[in-house]
């Protein structure tokens, strides 16, 4: 992950609403005249610049994270969102306040909350970092794996309760399946074993 300090107006970008799969990137800005801070997401792939629409309402971006994708960076943004929120940073600014739109990513009264925008960005840091490495080909392994012992077992159960009610055949059919399920995915893994060495 790459947090890159700028100063206002020094990336251009659409909202990433459009280019969901498009890199994009998360920034924060701070407003000391509305005593705010704000979250926003913007693509990386359009030549408007969201950041120099902010700067001309007198918000300075602070820093910006980029992501390979749109939803990524919308993921971290409501992570960072909600994580302020349940502290207790529920105050945002008025739609009137930010006619450049992004009202509701805004946090109001900052000062009073102690909170700055390097805080805030160390919070964003911390939401990107966990975004990019629960997409990584090792976590998402992990989660697979844990789903498919998960299956596996609720499959040995059900064939155990076949056998004690009587229904051998149906259990042995399915033992069946599950064994050549169970190859299927050892060769799987092997496969992605093989592609994370490479």
């Amino acid at each position: 992950m790459n947090t890159k300090a700028v100063g206002a107006g020094t990336r251009q970008g659409r909202n990433f609403h459009s280019l969901v799969k498009a890199g994009a990137v998360l920034y924060i800005a701070e407003c000391h005249e509305l005593d705010a801070l704000k979250v926003g997401v913007t693509s990386r792939a359009s030549r408007t610049s969201r950041v120099r629409q902010h700067a001309r309402h007198g918000w300075r971006t602070t820093a910006e994270i980029p992501f390979d994708s749109g939803r990524q960076a919308f993921v971290a943004e409501q992570a960072i969102l909600a994580f302020l929120r349940a502290c207790g940073a529920r105050e945002t600014l008025r739609q009137d306040q930010l006619p450049q739109g992004g009202y509701t990513e805004t946090i109001a009264f900052a000062r009073q909350a102690h909170l700055s925008a390097d805080q805030l960005i160390a919070v964003a840091q911390i939401a990107a970092g966990i975004v990019e490495a629960t997409e990584g080909p090792l976590y998402t392994i992990e989660v697979m794996i844990k789903e498919v012992v998960a299956a596996v077992n609720r499959m040995v159960e059900h064939i155990q309760t076949l056998r004690r009610t009587g229904r051998r055949q149906e259990a042995d059919k399915l033992a069946v399946e599950a064994r050549l399920a169970i190859d299927e995915i050892t060769k799987a893994l092997r496969t992605w074993r093989h592609a994370l060495a490479s």
